[in-house]
């Protein structure tokens, strides 16, 4: 959605307010699969002593894939979003986004902070325990029935167990 800023460009106090669904078909990455029914960002663009500053409050589940069992699962996510806008002008902020014109684009913005601060390997649950690396079985519906192997890095110390004194 491309956000019209030409009534608050030149106006030190202006405001822009929106509410509406972004378009997050660019989000998935990582643990992400896609994003679930219709996220929701509601924010403004306020001009402050000339600096534009990009306000939202994402809204969005996730559906996911966890990174130790390979589980889907849903994950609800609420995201305060803050940006700043530049005209392309020499001397501006560098970590901001710039302006087309008097037109910004909320869902370059928002999909790119949302990636930005999202985690790329998400658990189904803190004490998830994954998968048997043997087997493959998923070891959060109880313990496989693989013989469990000493680490080989401690195999020397187990030959001292052996010995008589």
């Amino acid at each position: 959605m491309l956000l019209d800023l030409r009534g608050i460009v030149s106006v030190p106090g202006g405001r822009v307010e929106f509410d509406y669904e972004p378009d997050m078909s660019g989000a998935p990455f990582g643990s992400i699969i896609r994003i679930k029914e219709s996220p929701r960002a509601v924010g403004n663009v306020t001009n402050s002593a000339g600096v534009l500053t990009f306000f939202a409050d994402l809204d969005a589940i996730c559906v996911c894939v966890c990174a130790r069992c390979l589980c889907e699962f849903e994950y609800p996510v609420h995201k305060k979003i803050k940006a700043y806008l530049n005209d392309g002008e020499q001397g501006q902020n560098p970590d901001g986004y710039t302006l087309r014109g008097d037109m910004a684009d909320a869902d370059e913005i928002i999909v790119t902070e949302f990636i930005l601060s999202m985690d790329d390997r998400l658990l189904c649950r803190s004490e998830c325990a994954g998968l048997c690396q043997s087997c493959g079985s998923d070891l959060n519906y109880g313990p496989c029935s693989c013989e469990k192997q000493p680490d080989p890095r401690l195999a020397v110390l187990a030959q001292l167990v052996d010995v008589e004194l």
